[in-house]
């Protein structure tokens, strides 16, 4: 689990370019779809009274909504970079599973990608509001590297769940392991608060006592609640100036004017909570098996 990143300035935008999204999958894009999409299709299939086979033509002539929706990878450490923020287009997952009408006592869905990939997630989880199967990206189509021709989008879950590449969604009603549940990540996938600082860098010189410290905070579908910053070693907390998102999906832009009291080095840090007052853990631990929990903090010099 090592995403590839690509950090071309200090301070994200608030809508990823698609060139710096992150990227990661398993084995790369599958060769069947380097030459484009005309052999393609989608089937819906399993427990449902409508099975559904749709190209990707098909797919398009679909009336579409946009979304903009936070894909946070579940390997992306403190203070990562593996976040990105865009604003996709297509079609409600919802409408495409009532169209099929799953049986009553189904509860699952089983995603296969062209790639051999394949995920499960509950059934409630497709009916969120949120939950698209996106064919565009920042206002075109989706390139290889982010699942041409449809990938999936679901609020609130880790991008192990966000199936890139989808060829054939099975309505069950049992679970199967996937992938990376195989290799003994989380089953349910559901995104930690994270909070990050993006100005001051990391052992950066400050020139003047007065700053402003900014940052990004993300906590899935549940929105961020407040950011609190500490500029003294955490021995006081302060409450950070929040932007409005762009979508109940999306990351918060914070930030923090401040003065410091003296010259010297000094550790800034930085904490969140969600809307439903879950707040961010100071458990440091890895990404494995269930995302990273921790606190970001950096050291600054104040001339």
């Amino acid at each position: 689990m090592v995403p590839r990143v690509f950090k071309t300035r200090r301070l994200p935008l608030p809508i990823t370019p698609v060139e710096e999204f992150y990227i990661e999958d398993y084995s790369g894009p599958p060769k069947s779809l380097r030459q484009g999409a005309d052999r393609w299709q989608l089937t819906v299939k399993g427990k449902v009274d409508h099975p559904l086979t749709l190209n990707y033509r098909q797919i398009l002539a679909r009336p579409s909504v946009k979304r903009i929706i936070t894909l946070n990878c579940i390997g992306n450490p403190v203070g990562g970079r593996a976040i990105g923020n865009a604003e996709w287009q297509g079609i409600p997952l919802k409408d495409l599973i009532d169209e099929a009408d799953p049986h009553f006592f189904s509860n699952t869905l089983i995603i296969r990608a062209e790639d051999g990939y394949f995920e499960s997630i509950p059934l409630r989880k497709a009916r969120h509001p949120g939950a698209l199967l996106a064919t565009k990206m920042n206002g075109q189509p989706l390139t290889l590297n982010h699942g041409y021709p449809l990938r999936l989008l679901i609020p609130g879950l880790y991008g192990i769940k966000q199936m890139k590449w989808i060829k054939e969604i099975e309505v069950a009603n049992h679970r199967p392991k996937g992938y990376w549940h195989k290799k003994g990540w989380s089953k349910q996938a559901k995104v930690k608060i994270i909070s990050r600082i993006d100005l001051p860098e990391n052992n950066e010189v400050l020139r003047s006592r007065q700053t402003v410290i900014r940052g990004i905070a993300f906590a899935g579908d549940r929105g961020i609640q407040y950011v609190q910053v500490s500029i003294d070693g955490e021995k006081t907390w302060a409450l950070a100036d929040l932007e409005k998102p762009l979508s109940p999906y999306t990351w918060v832009f914070w930030k923090f004017p401040c003065t410091f009291h003296k010259p010297g080095r000094t550790r800034i840090a930085v904490r969140a909570a969600d809307q439903y007052s879950g707040l961010q853990q100071d458990d440091l631990r890895d990404p494995f098996p269930s995302g990273t929990s921790g606190i970001h903090r950096i050291e600054v010099m104040v001339s």
